[in-house]
Parts: C-alpha cells; sequence; structure tokens
C-alpha cells in the first residue's frame, strides 16, 4: 500500500510500504480523508526511524473484530501514528461510528483539534458569564473551542494576527478579536495560552488577582521567562495550569463531538481540502501559517457527485445555506467571477476562488450580520438551460445595526466541467442599502 513517508527535515513523499496488520482490538481502516496538525510539522523536523505520520482520519472499516463495528462501516478515528496512508490500524477504544450526516471530509478534522477544544472545555469548568482570553485562535482548536464556550454562555477574546483570520470566530460566538494579547481589554477569569515564548506572560498579565491560565501549546517553540513580582500588578494569586490534551476517553469524546456535528451545533472550520499527494505543499502551507482552522487531504470520495448544472447550482445554494464551507469552495472553478450588482460597497466583480469564498462570501459578509445571529437561505426555484442556471433564494438575518435583512435573491450561474465559471447576482439593492449599509443611504 502506499504511504506519506517523512524525507530529511520537514518534508515527505508519498512511497510503498508494507501492507499493515492489525493488533489486538484493532480493526482496518480504508482513509478516505486525514488532516494535518501542527504538532505533527514539529515532528517532522527530526523523525524518529520507523515513524511515519498521521492521526487524524475518517474512512471505512475493512478489517474488524468481534466486537467492533460492522464492515463498511463509517468512522472517524484518532490513532497514535501512521494515518497518513490508504490504510491504517485503529484501536476501537479510538474511533467512533459516523452518521451519513456528517461527510468524511468534516469527520477527519476532528480528533486532535476537536478533543484538545472539548478537553480545555471540560478543565475550565462553568464558563457561562466567564471573560476568557485565547491566543493563538485561527487554528483549529481555536474555532472548535469557540463555539463551544460561547454556546456555554463564555465571553470570549480571541488573539488572531488579522482581522480576515478572526472573522469567523466573530461568527462562531467570539465577542471581540484583538491582534496581540497585549491589546485585550481585561482583566479576564480565564486564559488559555498557546503561544509560549514571550506571549505567555503578556497573556498572564490579563489575568484577574486569583484567576487562572492554562498552558496548552508552545506554536512559537520558545520558552517563556516569568518574573514573580510581576503577579502583583494583575494576576496576584492566579493560577497557571499545564495541559496535555491526552486525557480522556477517545472513543466517547470523539462520539461527542460526532454528535455536535450532526446536530448543527459544531462545525468544523476547513481551511484548506487538497488530493493527498500535495501534503508537501499543505504542510509548508502549515508552517507559514496560510491556513485558517483544518486541513484536509483526502485519497477517495464517497461516491462521485452528480456534475450537471442544475446539481452543481443546488448543491452549492443548500451548502450557503447549511454553512457548508468544504462543498462551497469546490462548487468554484480557480477563476471563477462574481458579479454583484449595484453601487453599494460589495458591488463589482471578485475574481478567483479564494476571493469569491474567503474575502466575498466569507470575511466581508461575516462584517454585515449579526455574530452569532442565524442566516437563513432558502432555495425557491432552480431553472437550467445548458452550462447556465437561474436560481433563486431568500435570505433572512439580523444585521449588525440590530435591523432584520429579509431579500429576495437570483442569480445566474454559469458552469463548466462540473464547477461554477461565473456568477452574476441580482437583488433588492435599496433594501441591502438601508439595512447592511446605513451608512451609504440617502438621507
Amino acid at each position: 500500500m502506499r504511504a506519506v513517508l517523512p524525507v530529511g527535515r520537514g518534508k515527505v513523499v508519498v512511497a510503498e510500504v508494507d501492507e499493515v496488520e492489525p493488533g489486538p482490538g484493532e480493526v482496518v481502516i480504508e482513509v478516505a480523508a486525514y488532516s494535518l496538525n501542527r504538532g505533527e510539522t514539529f515532528q517532522l523536523e527530526n523523525p524518529r526511524d520507523g515513524w511515519r505520520p498521521g492521526k487524524d482520519v475518517a474512512g471505512l472499516v475493512i478489517r474488524t473484530i468481534p466486537d467492533g463495528p460492522p464492515v463498511g462501516t463509517r468512522v472517524v478515528a484518532h490513532v497514535p501514528h501512521s494515518g497518513w496512508a490508504e490504510r491504517v490500524a485503529a484501536p476501537l477504544t479510538q474511533l467512533a461510528v459516523l452518521p451519513d450526516a456528517v461527510p468524511l471530509e468534516q469527520a477527519a478534522a476532528l480528533p486532535l483539534a476537536g478533543l484538545t477544544a472539548l478537553r480545555l472545555l471540560r478543565t475550565a469548568g462553568a464558563v457561562i458569564g466567564r471573560r476568557i482570553l485565547l491566543t493563538g485562535a485561527s487554528g483549529g482548536v481555536g474555532h472548535y473551542f469557540t463555539e463551544l464556550a460561547a454556546a456555554a454562555g463564555a465571553s470570549i477574546t480571541a488573539v488572531v494576527s488579522s482581522p480576515v483570520r478572526g472573522a469567523r470566530l466573530l461568527e462562531l460566538g467570539a465577542e471581540t478579536i484583538v491582534p496581540e494579547a497585549s491589546a485585550a481589554d481585561g482583566p479576564f477569569d480565564l486564559v488559555l495560552e498557546s503561544i509560549g515564548g514571550d506571549s505567555l506572560p503578556v497573556a498572564l498579565s490579563k489575568v484577574r488577582a486569583g484567576g487562572r491560565l492554562i498552558w496548552f501549546g508552545q506554536a512559537s517553540r520558545q520558552p517563556a521567562s516569568l518574573d514573580f513580582f510581576t503577579m502583583f500588578d494583575g494576576p496576584e494569586n492566579g493560577t497557571i495550569e499545564h495541559f496535555h490534551y491526552t486525557d480522556g476517553d477517545d472513543g466517547a469524546d470523539l462520539a461527542t463531538l460526532v454528535r455536535l456535528v450532526a446536530a448543527g451545533r459544531l462545525h468544523p472550520e476547513l481551511g484548506r481540502i487538497e488530493d493527498w499527494s500535495r501534503t508537501g505543499d499543505v504542510l509548508d502551507d502549515l508552517r507559514d501559517r496560510r491556513i485558517r482552522g483544518n486541513a484536509v487531504l483526502t485519497l477517495f470520495t464517497e461516491e462521485t457527485p452528480m456534475n450537471d448544472p442544475k446539481t452543481v447550482v443546488t448543491r452549492y445554494v443548500e451548502a450557503v445555506a447549511a454553512g457548508d464551507l468544504a462543498t462551497i469552495r469546490a462548487s468554484f472553478a480557480p477563476d471563477v467571477v462574481w458579479t454583484y450588482p449595484g453601487d453599494l460597497p460589495l458591488s463589482g466583480e471578485w475574481k478567483g476562488r479564494e476571493t469569491v469564498v474567503d474575502e466575498f462570501l466569507g470575511a466581508v459578509a461575516g462584517k454585515l450580520f449579526a455574530p452569532g445571529a442565524p442566516v437563513t437561505i432558502r432555495l425557491t426555484n432552480a431553472l437550467a438551460d445548458g452550462d447556465q442556471v437561474f436560481a433563486e433564494w431568500t435570505a433572512q438575518a439580523t444585521a449588525r445595526s440590530g435591523e432584520a435583512y429579509a431579500n429576495h435573491c437570483g442569480a445566474v450561474f454559469t458552469v463548466r466541467d462540473g464547477a461554477i465559471v461565473a456568477v452574476r447576482e441580482y437583488l433588492d439593492t435599496d433594501h441591502a442599502r438601508r439595512v447592511l449599509f446605513p451608512e451609504t443611504s440617502m438621507p
């Protein structure tokens, strides 16, 4: 079988390896998708002999044991290693069965980041009404923790390098984003610190007297230096607690994460989905912080989707309604052009898949609606003629001003080779101006 192997400092290659043989209590999974984690980039810098990377996988059971899931069952697993491969052995205690409602690509992004976020929240205890500062928040852990903690009543300030990287966190419930811990308006009941180095003492200074800092990572790779006397300036009698995510029941906690995703209460943030042949390139982007959320690599899809123009457009609008970023991104051709009408701040041509998804649909739209408020999209009509589809939908939401937004939208989509290459949208621009851009409205 084929697997990703470390070759030299930080580099990988896909090569032939021996077929996997399960040990006691293990099943064999045919891997459909796996996700990359920052810790694995560190391990690849100095890999142990015989070690292969990969902890987060999703796929189909192809060999089982008497008390294991039947062959063909869809599962997600958090394996000790060697998951970046066509097949992997997984302990029965470290996997969970997937319902059909959870795509394999989304499931692959759950294990390490999701388990860390879930167990951080559990370690934090009751968070309702508590002020929390979260550093290094733009990765998978940050997105999961923000959504879970905000739903539990916490007030979260997230530290991210730019507004674009923080837009989705605001949608998931963060109250404030700041570019660095020093800019946060403390004090905080709890600080979650994952950067280390110079970031840790600054974050600690934001803890209230008698408060708590949970140290769960050191992404900077730099040790921290603390001064006993500076704690008298704020976090006097505060507690610094080391956290390691492995303390818990993987099978049970994975099942909890899967249940939350299936119920629409947790949304994996898939910042990049690529074929596994591009693992090396995606690792480079992860190291250079060019990926927001999780990076997922795919080996196969469960079925080949229908790619007639009407199905492509219908699937896209339904994905927007469901907040399915992976399907939204996959719906567009790399050189797509989206034309938005009128003379609003959004008006004009948006060119390129990343620009359309991240800047137009994502970051820009994220600034228009009230954080945490639902945005309801309902497809009402779709008519196809050759490679063009005219679709109509309704959009309802609450604007940041608090005013109700309710618009009837339409668009002509051009679809070629199963991907959307052009969109020309139509809507009530007067309503959009009045509700979403009141500063541009005529008195």
